[in-house]
């Protein structure tokens, strides 16, 4: 039998509770009102996030505030700004909630390697660059729910992939009955995020149907380019197809010289995977 929407939803409770600062956080984007102290509010409800954020941002100022120590996420803030305190927020809440679900370490890795590539990608649009983060990092979160609750037949998909049988998405169809871009779309409906979330998680392998979005593009043409570099380094990496139409909407062109940000993209991702671990 298909796995179906509400069996999805009814055993997500059986899953480590979502951060709710994620939600707080990305909701915060949109008030145009927020100040440091409401993001200082929002990262301060989670003692284990605030713990790790004033540890790397002590790290952080360390080489321009010799000798100042970081004891509050407003002084942070102050000091290495609200944008680089959000990230931070967002990817150990988010790196927490990995270690909980007990995934493998390749599932983060790569999800950290795609979060990095939607971020850049997103400078040469208007995205916000967290919700780009996010959505990378949630790209793949159905392949989690189907890991979790049925572990047998998922690891029959990945060797079929592995062993270039078949697509990831092939698959999954064959079965499931659904892939997992729909299972995480659920997923991230149900979590109350933002509904171009779950747009981009839902067509991250098939953007043409809205490659018009700038988050569905990114969020497609990221994964394709942390697979074509080997990010995260997957036996499962693979390039199936890359959206031209994606790729105009992020401004990317392929004809140009593109070395420097395949060199950043690659120094970013074992910087942040060094974060998550």
């Amino acid at each position: 039998m298909p796995i179906r929407q509400d069996e999805v939803v009814a055993r997500m409770g059986e899953l480590p509770a979502f951060p709710k600062v994620v939600v707080r956080l990305l909701d915060a984007l949109e008030d145009d009102a927020a100040t440091i102290g409401t993001l200082a509010h929002h990262v301060e409800s989670d003692p284990v996030v605030t713990a790790r954020v004033m540890s790397l941002a002590n790290s952080a100022a360390m080489g321009v505030h010799a000798g100042r120590t970081v004891t509050n996420v407003e002084t942070a803030a102050s000091m290495i700004g609200i944008a680089r305190i959000r990230e931070i927020a967002l990817a150990v809440s988010l790196a927490k909630f990995a270690q909980d679900c007990k995934v493998s370490a390749g599932y983060w890795e790569h999800s950290v390697a795609v979060g990095v590539c939607v971020q850049e990608l997103a400078k040469h649009t208007r995205l916000s660059l967290d919700y780009a983060f996010v959505a990378g990092l949630l790209h793949d979160i159905g392949q989690l729910w189907l890991s979790t609750f049925y572990p047998v037949e998922f690891d029959l998909c990945r060797q079929s992939v592995a062993g270039e049988q078949a697509t990831v998405i092939e698959a999954e169809t064959w079965q499931f009955g659904v892939d997992h871009s729909q299972i995480g779309a659920w997923m991230v409906e149900q979590w109350e995020l933002p509904p171009s979330m779950a747009a981009a998680v839902l067509y991250h392998h098939a953007p043409d149907e809205c490659a018009a979005d700038s988050l569905v593009a990114a969020t497609h043409v990221g994964e394709v380019m942390a697979n074509a570099l080997d990010l995260g380094e997957r036996p499962e990496n693979q390039v199936v197809y890359l959206s031209p139409e994606a790729c105009a909407t992020v401004g990317i062109d392929w004809n140009d010289d593109l070395n420097y940000l395949f060199g950043k993209l690659e120094a970013r991702t074992r910087h942040a995977i060094a974060v998550f671990r």
